[in-house]
């Protein structure tokens, strides 16, 4: 198996026809086809099934794509690194963060860490806190910036910053106090790994929770709040300001709903340089 075969293979997945993998690879058809033929025999399995001109994945091709792209993802991180060091330059910091904390929490951190190290280039992802984890163990980022609760006890963690979770909606919408019972029966836009967590609050309390939308970040909730769809659940840290968004925020009297930012990597000891000296600065500054 070579990479070439992984990154045809790769195109052709997201271009969704040989044709248009073709074009992006500036290669002539014939030959694409005739490497994914040779990646199947070699594998063992089919990866394609064919409806009309489309190529739909099977279940096997499904489990091969994530593979190729952590393969491709680790092997082009490891040739950047060496880029690195033959220009003579200080490294890339390899960053996850998930979208709430892509306020002032995160822009403070990044500031601070260029002031240092001005010469350490940046290569951000973007992710929940589940595909964080992923890149995490598969090496493919060396730090990420994730939200409690999660589980990953093989992974050195850092705690950043605990905080409560807001209501927030249009101005005027909001009581000056938000216990749960203020939120009962209203239409909740939600972050949907809070979904079982809020649920189970309001069961205990007795209470009804009505859910109007689930989506999978908190920008996307605050969008759709912004909006007047109802009201949104959120970290603190996703909303810095709330009135440049046109937004009123409230602190849910609940306690027990609070979160905590964690930053994870495998090893700080083993980390590469640039995300070492990264990991110290989160060390001061927490």
């Amino acid at each position: 198996m070579e990479l070439r075969q992984l990154r045809y293979f790769v195109a052709v997945v997201e271009e969704g026809t040989v044709t248009g993998a073709a074009r992006r690879l500036r290669l002539s058809q014939p030959p694409l086809t005739m490497q994914l033929h040779s990646l199947e025999e070699e594998l063992g399995c089919a990866l394609f099934e064919r409806e009309g001109r489309r190529l739909r994945l099977t279940e096997a091709g499904r489990a091969f794509y994530q593979r190729a792209k952590t393969i491709l993802g680790l092997c082009g991180a490891a040739a950047a690194e060496m880029a690195d060091h033959s220009a003579g330059r200080m490294g890339t910091l390899r960053l996850g963060a998930i979208s709430s904390v892509h306020g002032a929490m995160l822009l403070r951190w990044l500031e601070a860490y260029a002031r240092r190290y001005p010469e350490v280039r940046l290569d951000l992802h973007n992710a929940d806190t589940y595909q964080q984890l992923e890149l995490i163990r598969t090496g493919q980022i060396d730090v990420a910036l994730v939200r409690t609760p999660f589980s990953a006890p093989e992974l050195a963690q850092l705690q950043l910053a605990a905080e409560r979770m807001l209501a927030v909606a249009l101005p005027g919408q909001l009581p000056p106090a938000v216990p749960l019972e203020a939120l009962a029966k209203r239409r909740l836009l939600i972050y949907r790994r809070w979904e079982q967590v809020l649920r189970m609050q309001f069961e205990a309390a007795g209470l009804e929770m009505r859910v109007h939308c689930r989506s999978d970040d908190a920008q996307t909730t605050l969008a759709l709040a912004a909006c007047g769809l109802g009201t949104g659940i959120v970290p603190a840290s996703a909303l810095p300001d709330p009135a440049a968004q046109g937004l009123e925020a409230r602190v849910i009297d609940a306690p027990q709903l609070s979160t905590e930012i964690v930053a994870v990597c495998r090893d700080p000891r083993t980390l590469p340089q640039a995300a070492r000296r990264f990991w110290a600065l989160l060390e001061e500054q927490r």
